[in-house]
């Protein structure tokens, strides 16, 4: 998976932790811990922090505008986010709480790996 995509899973895998019971303290921490690196990335870049902030509220609506920003800002390529993103992404898989992936793959192999995968071609 890619980073920037790791990285808004992780982020949506946090934000229904905090709606949720069932969440354990290490998504919950784990998510906070990413959330103020990605802060204080974004420090120099306004739009990218209210980006951060919109997603919390409607991850599906601002899931690429953060995309983008993710890219821009270079925190896609941060290895200390990455390691974050991955260490909620594997909390909230033990948590059992469930995140969505959307991929699209033109003229190419599709391939999944992981837990609870679903692929539908068309």
């Amino acid at each position: 998976m890619d980073p920037v995509t790791l990285i808004l899973a992780a982020l949506a895998a946090g934000v229904a932790a905090g709606v949720g019971e069932t969440a354990t303290q290490a998504v919950k921490d784990g998510y906070a811990s990413l959330k103020g690196l990605l802060q204080r990335k974004f420090d120099d870049n306004p739009r990218a922090k209210q980006t951060l902030a919109d997603h919390e509220e409607d991850t599906e609506t601002y899931e690429k505008p953060l995309a983008k920003q993710l890219r821009e800002t270079g925190a896609d390529q941060d290895p200390d986010i990455v390691a974050a993103a991955e260490q909620v992404a594997v909390a909230a898989d033990s948590a059992g709480i469930k995140t969505k992936y959307n991929v699209t793959v033109t003229g190419g192999k599709v391939g999944n790996i992981g837990d609870h995968g679903n692929v539908t071609m068309h």
